[in-house]
């Protein structure tokens, strides 16, 4: 007997990547599927044109105005009624296994309440970035504690359960919501990985959150666990974690005194990376630049040249 999977998929001024992802879903072999495609209050209602062309299967749902990612997604859980919720960002793909693979090793292990893959991730033309070679482990309640281990939603499947347990995601974070979602959810249950590239990130020239929220929101979910991260003894490093982070930011938008001053924190936990990462913030911008080119092509190289795992086709 097949579950019912529910796939949320938020959309705002995207209209060139939704049929991609809607059909991408739809090329899934697991076939007891709800699409619910979430409008997250678009200027022009091209998302409710585009899913009047499919089945039933698929429907849109539309804020009024802009609500942000977290509101998007609870819409979505609050509207659709499979046993498991899988996320799927508009310009991100899936194997078409993901699903099925997934929802497998789910009902293999009641103790589960997440399952996820690992994730190669490619340019909006589909050419290699990377990808990654291991995924989080099986009880990831104290790494989740200092930094995200889990990563984009696009790569998750929860069991509904989870939500009425934990509740759902928080709507006054603005980034880095997943985090938030993911460290309160390892309390409770634990994670299950399918160990092969099922979920395709697309990223673009300009996708990093700005240094501004991130810091506030990082600092915001700090604030909120502390006291269960000081007790794992976690403190110090997720303090550092947040510290780099901020750091790379900055860096990445060219303001190096800021980054210099972020970095400096990190080094608190000296690391081959944070030493690397203080260092570039006494380059040029364009040094910075060109540092981040050279690691792509590097990355690229790696990818195509078999050193890392043969991905699978995009579906």
């Amino acid at each position: 007997m097949t579950q019912t999977v529910s796939v949320i998929i938020p959309t705002y001024e995207r209209p060139s990547f939704l049929r991609g992802a809607i059909e991408t879903v739809l090329g899934q072999t697991h076939d007891d599927i709800e699409v619910v495609v979430v409008d997250d209050g678009s200027s022009e209602s091209y998302a409710e044109k585009l899913v009047s062309n499919y089945s039933e299967t698929v429907t849109c749902l539309c804020h009024d105005e802009n609500q942000g990612l977290s509101a998007a997604r609870n819409t979505g859980v609050r509207e659709s009624s499979g046993k498991y919720v899988a996320f799927l960002d508009d310009d991100d793909r899936w194997h078409q296994t993901k699903l099925a693979r997934q929802i497998k090793a789910l009902e293999s292990d009641n103790q589960a309440g997440l399952a996820t893959c690992l994730v190669a991730a490619v340019t909006p033309n589909n050419e290699p970035v990377h990808r990654e070679s291991t995924a989080p482990s099986d009880d990831c309640s104290d790494d989740i504690l200092v930094s995200n281990q889990i990563g984009t939603p696009s790569r998750v499947v929860v069991r509904r359960k989870c939500f009425d347990d934990i509740g759902m995601f928080d709507e006054s974070l603005r980034t880095k919501q997943d985090w938030d979602f993911y460290l309160r959810l390892c309390q409770e249950w634990n994670v299950v990985a399918v160990e092969d590239h099922l979920c395709f990130r697309t990223v673009h020239e300009s996708m990093s959150s700005s240094a501004t929220a991130l810091k506030r929101d990082k600092k915001s979910i700090l604030s909120k666990h502390e006291e269960l991260i000081r007790e794992r003894g976690k403190w110090e490093q997720a303090q550092t974690a947040v510290a780099a982070e901020v750091a790379r930011s900055h860096l990445g938008s060219g303001e190096l005194r800021k980054a210099r001053d972020y970095s400096r924190q990190a080094c608190s936990e000296v690391t081959p990376r944070h030493l690397l990462l203080h260092m570039l913030t006494y380059t040029h911008p364009l040094v910075v630049h060109v540092a981040i080119i050279v690691k792509r092509i590097l990355l690229q190289k790696l990818y195509n040249c078999g050193q890392m795992n043969t991905p699978h086709s995009i579906k």
